[in-house]
């Protein structure tokens, strides 16, 4: 019989699900790395004793969010903590960055969902005393009642911004077209064996891609 004669169209979708893949791989493990990173060196200046530093890490390693990874519930717990600490020692501003820095963490994070919900309502749950009870300024103005005063710093609380969406999926996208197009330059236009020529067609054609897809991300980044 005849050997089966290869479909260019099935080979072009199999390259570019190796390169998805591949473009995937890479950020997962990049962004798992940096998360743990950060969690260490956090760790390591609260160990040494440098509080502030060590809070200024844990919210690092809380940015750098991927689904299912624990670094972001460790981060939160040491924050939580290092707040609580503070505010034993009677420090309300260091306590109010931790709980800060959890918060902020977590909305920076929120696409379509929202990650963290429980560590941002305990961080929550704790900054509107500490709020209250700050000297520096007059809102909500204390001649109010307390009650009244909370219920404004819980309307500010939760009034957030959410990212448009389109624009989320635009930048994913446009990260995808970047990375996809770079690699199926080298890919198609780099021969594998030596002493061939580059394929300077490809090359370019998906170069512009990348191009493309680059400024894709960009415009999705400026504007979620």
């Amino acid at each position: 019989g005849h050997g089966r004669v290869p479909v260019p169209g099935l080979q072009v979708v199999r390259r570019l699900a190796a390169v998805a893949a591949l473009c995937m791989l890479v950020v997962v493990l990049r962004v798992s790395w940096s998360g743990v990173a950060e969690l260490r060196r956090g760790s390591a200046f609260e160990a040494a004793g440098e509080l502030h530093e060590a809070a200024m890490h844990y919210g690092r390693a809380i940015h750098l969010y991927l689904p299912g990874n624990p670094v972001q519930g460790k981060a939160a717990r040491a924050l939580l903590a290092l707040g609580q600490q503070h505010e034993d020692a009677g420090d309300a501003l260091e306590a109010r960055f931790c709980y800060e820095e959890l918060r902020s963490g977590f909305l920076a994070v929120r696409s379509a969902w929202q990650p963290g919900k429980r560590w941002i309502a305990q961080a929550e749950e704790r900054l509107v005393p500490l709020m209250l009870q700050d000297t520096r300024g007059d809102w909500p103005k204390r001649e109010l009642p307390e009650e009244q005063r909370r219920a404004e710093l819980r309307a500010v609380l939760d009034a957030r911004e959410d990212p448009a969406l389109g624009w989320v999926l635009v930048m994913g996208l446009g990260y995808v077209g970047w990375l996809g197009g770079a690699a199926l330059a080298l890919w198609r236009g780099l021969s594998e064996q030596d002493g061939l020529p580059i394929q300077w067609q490809p090359i370019r054609r998906w170069g512009a891609v990348s191009a493309a897809g680059y400024g894709l991300w960009l415009l999705g980044v400026a504007l979620a």
